[in-house]
């Protein structure tokens, strides 16, 4: 665990890191404070129970954007050192050196990820939506499984491609898939090239929305969809398998 907890201490000094935490935060505050306006299909949004889904998605997107930031030279970094091989004379596998520093980019990932979720939890207790307060850890549990797919995504694919193609490539893959519904009306709206590209996009890339949303629909005591939840968890599990199947060239 030691090598989780160095890497950890790395992310932790990343100051570009807490200027987009801090920039994401105000974001959050003003979306809830209603100092900037959401509205859908032209109606202003001012209720709390119609502005909370809306949030948790501007939540969402960057705490995914973060997350790829932590996650993405947290493996190649080690490597850059040329102090990999005091890892292998301790006998330690690559298996688990890479998944240990995957699983600090997963946690610093989803720390980051409270903080901006904080923000909902602050503005619920001021509103006196007691009932949501209540329900707001559980409900991040749910919320945070994408971004830990997206951070574990990352870690895995920066195993094999160079830093800015790694980069591009999850973010394709955390924007596809928290669009995923926006995604699946234009492939029913576009034809010809455009649709077929779209299909495609749909078909490689996990829906991350559906198992982030059931969050959404637990603070506002609606009924979850475990087949939602399972499918993120897949994903999760997916991801960890491309970790372990993805080897680097050791130092």
């Amino acid at each position: 665990m030691g090598i989780m907890k160095n890497a950890l201490r790395e992310r932790m000094r990343r100051k570009d890191i807490y200027v987009v935490l801090i920039i994401g935060i105000l974001i959050v505050m003003m979306c809830m404070s209603g100092a900037a306006t959401l509205s859908v299909n032209g109606v202003p949004v001012t209720e709390f129970g119609m502005m909370m889904p809306l949030v948790l998605n501007v939540v969402s997107v960057i705490g995914g954007g973060i997350a790829i930031a932590l996650s993405l030279r947290t493996i190649p970094n080690e490597y850059e050192r040329k102090t990999s091989h005091l890892v292998w004379i301790r006998g330690i596998s690559q298996w688990k050196y890479h998944g240990q520093l995957a699983l600090a980019g997963i946690i610093s990932s989803l720390c980051a990820l409270f903080i901006l979720y904080a923000g909902v939890m602050v503005f619920a207790g001021v509103k006196g939506e007691y009932a949501v307060l209540a329900k707001c850890i559980p409900a991040f549990l749910l919320f945070s499984v994408s971004t830990a797919a997206v951070s574990l995504f990352t870690s895995a694919v920066s195993l094999i491609l160079p830093g800015m193609a790694a980069g591009v490539l999850a973010a394709a893959f955390m924007l596809a898939g928290t669009m995923h519904p926006v995604l699946e009306t234009l492939s029913g709206i576009v034809s010809g090239l455009a649709r077929q590209v779209l299909r495609g996009i749909l078909f490689l890339i996990p829906d991350l929305y559906a198992v982030e949303s059931q969050a959404g629909r637990f603070l506002s005591g609606k009924s979850i969809q475990i087949h939602s939840i399972l499918g993120g968890l897949l994903v999760l599990y997916v991801c960890g398998m491309l970790l372990y199947l993805f080897r680097k060239k050791e130092a």
